[in-house]
C-alpha cells in the first residue's frame, strides 16, 4: 500500500512537470491537421414561396427540393436499412431555413406521442425527428432539436462533440405536425438569426437528421455514427454530412431585445405569526446584438428569474458539498464554451471541479442576490472560441434567528474570459481567467486545458489551474489528466487528479480539497440483439484516494451490471466496498456523530426501469449495506402516469434510513408534478417537495403562455409550508407575480 501511494505521488509530480511541454508539443503537432472530409451531402433549395408552419408541406418548393431518403440503423441493428421509411427535404429564404420530415409508418395506431409541452424532458421517449446542425463546421459544437409527432420541440446546445448538452438553451423556433392515416409530418422553420455561423463563399454547414420510433426502440440516422457512443450517438458533432447551395444569406447582426415587466406580491409569516407583506414592480431586459458575424454580445439589466423552476431536494450522507445544475436563461446561453475542469464520470454524479460555475453568481445558500447588471459575448474567430462574462451583484443584508449567520453580502463585481483554439477534427487547446472582486478583497483563477482526439476511440483530456487570493500563497494549483478508449464491445478509462489544500476558486465548485486521486474503470458493453435483450453495460471501477502528504484517506471498488432489453425495460446491480479513513469527528446529523477512525463497509443495490413510453411507467431500486460503523437502508420509486395527450403526472419518493452507534435518522424526499397542456404553447404545471429533515414543504404552480415565438407570459405562484407540528406557524411565506416578456428583433 505505501509503495503504491508513493507510485502515484511520482506519477502526479511527472505529469505536472511536463504538462507544459505537452500542451506545447500537442499544440504544434495538430495546429496546421486538416480534418477529413465529408461523406453525405445535400443541397437545400432556395425558395421565393411564403412559407406557412402548419405540418402540411403543400407548398410546391417542397417538391422541388432534394429529398434525403436513405437511413441506417444504430439502434436496435447497427448499420442496417430504416424498418419503416421517411424522407427529408430543406428549404431556405433570406430570413429561415426550413426542414420538412414526412415519417411513413405501417402501424400508425402504435405511434407514441404523448407529450404537448415545449422542452418536456420526456419527449426523447415519443416519436420522433431530429435534426443537429453544426454551423460552424468545425466538428466541435452544434443545434439540436427534435420534434414529435404532437408538434412539441425539444432544443440542445451542444458543445465538446456531443459530450455536454444544454438542454435548458432555447431558439426562437416555429413548428408543427400533423398524424395522417399511414404517416406523420413535421415544418421547423429556424431563423438565421437564432444561429451563429460565418458567412463565406461558399456556406457548408455540418448535418445529421433522424428518426427515432419507440415502440421497436429504433434510432435511425442519415450520416452513420459509431454505436459504441450509446445514446449519445445522435450528438456526435465529429460525424456529420454536409449541407450545401445556402447562397445570399448572412448571419444576423440585428438587435434582439426582451424586455420584461413583471408586478407581485410577497407575503411572509414570522414565528411570531405576524404578517408581512411586500409588493414589487419590476421592469428590466436581456438583449443581443451580433459584434462581428459569428460573436455574439447579450447584455442584462435587473435581471429577473421568476419563472425558473426550483432546485430539486437532494438527499447529502457524504462530507462533500451537494451540486445543482444551472437553470438560469443568461448563463446558460453559450454556457458551453465556459466549461473548464475535471469532467464528471456521468451525468449522474457531480463534477469534481469546476474553475467557473455560474450558480456561484447571484445565488448565496438559496438565497437570490440581485443582479444589477451582466454582460457577455461569445463565439467564434476563425479557429478560435472567445468568451467574457461579466456580472455586477448589488448588496444583500439579511438578519436570521441566530445573530452568528446574519448574512451581509457586499456589491461584487464577477469576470471570465475563455479563449479556446480548434486544432484537428474534435481536438482543441485553452485557457481560462476567472476574477471576483469585492471591496477590500478579491479571488482569482486561471488555466490552461486541452482535449486530443486523434481517432473517434481515443480522448485524452488534461487540465491545470491555479488560485490566487491575498491570504493565501503556495498550495493552490489543481491538475488532472485523464483518457478513455473505446470501441464497439469494450470501454477503458482512466485518470489522475492532484488539488492542492489551498486551492480555492471562490466562483467555481470543488467537491473536495486536498487529494491525490486515481481513477480507473473497464465497461463490456455488446449488443446481442438475441433473448431480447439490447444491450449490456456491466464492468468494475476503482477509486483511490490519497492527501497531499500521500497518507491514505480512502479508496472505493465497485461492479455495476446494466441490461436494457428490447422492450426498453431495463435491470441494473450493483456492488461496492468502500474504506475511508477519518482523521476528525464526521457529525452527520446533529448530535450523531462518527468518530475518528478507519472504516470499511459494503453494499449492494438494483434498479429496475420500465418503459417511458407506455402510459404507465415506473422505476424503483435499493441500496443495502453497511455505513461506516452502522447501517444504511436506501429506497426510492418514481411513478409517471400519461392518461392523455395533456396531462403528464410524475411522483418520486426517497426513503434513507441510517442506524449508526450514537444515533439514528431518517431523510426523505417527495416531489410531485401535474402538468397539463392545453396546446404546444400553453400549459400549466404544479410542481411539490417535501424534505422531511427540513419539514419544509414547497409548492410551485406555473403558467406558462407562448403568445407568439419568442415571447412568453408567466403567471408564478409560490407557497413553503412548516410541516413540523411543534412550530405554530404552518405557511410560512407565498408569493405570486406576473411576468410578460416581448422578443423584439428590428
Amino acid at each position: 500500500m505505501l509503495c503504491l501511494s508513493y507510485t502515484l505521488s511520482f506519477s502526479l509530480r511527472l505529469i505536472k512537470f511536463t504538462f507544459p511541454l505537452i500542451f506545447l508539443l500537442l499544440y504544434f503537432l495538430v495546429d496546421d491537421a486538416i480534418p477529413e472530409a465529408h461523406n453525405y451531402e445535400i443541397k437545400a433549395y432556395r425558395t421565393y414561396e411564403s412559407i406557412e408552419i402548419d405540418g402540411e408541406l403543400n407548398e410546391a418548393d417542397w417538391q422541388k427540393a432534394e429529398i434525403i431518403d436513405e437511413f441506417i440503423q444504430t439502434e436496435p441493428y447497427e448499420g442496417e436499412p430504416n424498418s419503416e421509411p421517411m424522407n427529408v427535404r430543406i428549404l431556405y429564404d433570406d430570413e429561415n431555413i426550413y426542414f420538412g420530415f414526412v415519417c411513413y409508418d405501417s402501424n400508425i395506431n402504435k405511434l407514441v406521442a404523448n407529450e404537448m409541452r415545449r422542452d418536456s424532458r420526456d419527449l426523447h421517449e415519443n416519436d420522433n425527428v431530429f435534426v443537429l446542425l453544426d454551423t460552424y463546421n468545425d466538428k466541435r459544437s452544434g443545434f439540436f432539436f427534435r420534434i414529435n409527432a404532437l408538434g412539441a420541440i425539444q432544443d440542445r446546445a451542444i458543445t465538446n462533440n456531443g459530450d455536454t448538452l444544454n438542454g435548458d438553451w432555447d431558439a426562437v423556433v416555429e413548428c408543427q405536425s400533423k398524424i395522417n392515416h399511414t404517416s406523420w409530418t413535421s415544418e421547423l422553420s429556424i431563423p438565421f438569426s437564432q444561429l451563429r455561423f460565418k458567412k463565406n463563399d461558399p456556406i457548408i454547414w455540418g448535418l445529421n437528421v433522424g428518426r427515432e420510433l419507440m415502440r421497436t426502440q429504433e434510432e435511425t440516422v442519415w450520416t452513420p455514427v459509431p454505436v459504441s457512443f450509446g445514446g449519445l450517438a445522435k450528438y456526435r458533432t465529429t460525424n456529420l454530412g454536409s449541407l450545401v447551395g445556402l447562397e445570399g444569406i448572412s448571419p444576423s447582426r440585428n438587435l434582439e431585445f426582451l424586455p420584461y415587466l413583471l408586478p407581485g406580491i410577497t407575503q411572509i409569516n414570522d414565528d411570531d405569526s405576524s404578517l408581512e407583506t411586500t409588493r414589487e414592480f419590476k421592469l428590466g431586459f436581456d438583449a443581443k446584438y451580433g459584434i462581428t458575424s459569428n460573436l455574439i454580445a447579450d447584455l442584462t439589466y435587473n435581471t429577473d428569474f421568476a419563472q425558473v423552476e426550483a432546485d430539486e431536494e437532494q438527499v447529502n450522507l457524504t462530507r462533500f458539498s451537494l451540486f445543482f445544475p444551472e437553470k438560469r436563461p443568461f448563463f446558460l446561453e453559450g454556457a458551453g464554451l465556459f466549461d473548464f475542469g475535471i469532467p464528471r464520470q456521468s451525468f449522474r454524479r457531480p463534477p469534481p471541479m469546476l474553475l467557473f460555475y455560474s450558480r456561484q453568481i447571484g445565488i448565496d445558500e438559496g438565497r437570490a442576490i440581485p443582479i444589477i447588471l451582466g454582460g457577455k459575448a461569445s463565439g467564434k474567430v476563425g479557429s478560435y472560441g472567445v468568451g467574457f462574462l461579466n456580472v455586477l451583484t448589488d448588496e444583500y443584508y439579511e438578519e436570521t434567528e441566530d445573530d452568528d449567520e446574519t448574512i451581509d453580502i457586499p456589491r461584487t463585481n464577477y469576470s471570465v474570459f475563455r479563449l479556446t483554439k480548434d486544432t484537428i477534427a474534435g481536438s482543441r487547446i485553452g485557457l481560462i481567467a476567472v476574477n471576483k472582486d469585492t471591496p477590500g478583497s478579491y479571488n482569482r483563477a486561471g488555466g490552461i486545458d486541452f482535449e486530443f482526439r486523434p481517432t473517434d476511440r481515443l480522448d485524452i483530456r488534461a487540465m491545470w489551474s491555479r488560485t490566487f487570493s491575498p491570504s493565501i500563497n503556495g498550495n493552490d494549483n489543481a491538475m488532472y489528466f485523464g483518457t478513455q478508449w473505446r470501441n464497439d464491445n469494450f470501454r477503458v478509462s482512466g485518470s489522475l487528479t492532484d488539488i492542492d489544500d489551498d486551492f480555492n476558486p471562490e466562483v467555481g465548485y470543488v467537491r473536495q480539497k486536498g487529494i491525490r486521486h486515481v481513477r480507473a474503470d473497464a465497461r463490456w458493453a455488446p449488443r446481442p440483439q438475441k433473448y431480447g435483450i439490447r444491450e449490456i453495460w456491466s464492468g468494475p471501477e476503482i477509486n483511490y484516494i490519497l492527501t497531499q502528504d500521500n497518507e491514505l484517506e480512502r479508496w472505493s471498488i465497485s461492479y455495476t451490471h446494466w441490461t436494457s432489453f428490447s422492450s426498453a425495460d431495463s435491470i441494473m446491480f450493483f456492488a461496492n466496498r468502500k474504506f475511508e479513513r477519518l482523521e476528525e469527528d464526521f457529525e452527520i446529523r446533529d448530535g450523531i456523530i462518527i468518530p475518528i477512525d478507519d472504516y470499511q463497509y459494503d453494499a449492494l443495490g438494483g434498479r429496475l426501469s420500465s418503459s417511458d413510453t407506455r402510459p404507465i411507467s415506473a422505476t424503483t431500486g435499493f441500496e443495502l449495506g453497511s455505513f461506516y460503523n452502522g447501517n444504511i437502508n436506501k429506497y426510492f420509486v418514481n411513478l409517471t402516469v400519461k392518461p392523455t395527450i395533456r396531462i403528464s403526472i410524475d411522483g418520486e419518493y426517497q426513503f434513507n434510513h441510517v442506524t449508526l452507534p450514537t444515533g439514528e435518522f431518517h431523510a426523505n424526499l417527495f416531489s410531485g408534478r401535474f402538468s397539463y397542456s392545453f396546446s404546444t404553447n400553453l400549459y400549466a404545471k404544479l410542481y411539490t417537495q417535501w424534505n422531511t429533515e427540513t419539514n419544509l414543504l414547497t409548492t410551485n404552480f406555473l403558467v406558462n403562455f407562448i403568445y407568439r415565438p419568442g415571447s412568453d407570459f408567466y403567471l408564478v405562484f409560490n407557497q413553503t409550508y412548516d410541516t413540523d407540528a411543534t412550530n405554530p406557524v404552518g405557511l410560512r411565506n407565498s408569493t405570486v407575480v406576473a411576468k410578460m416578456t416581448f422578443w423584439w428583433n428590428p
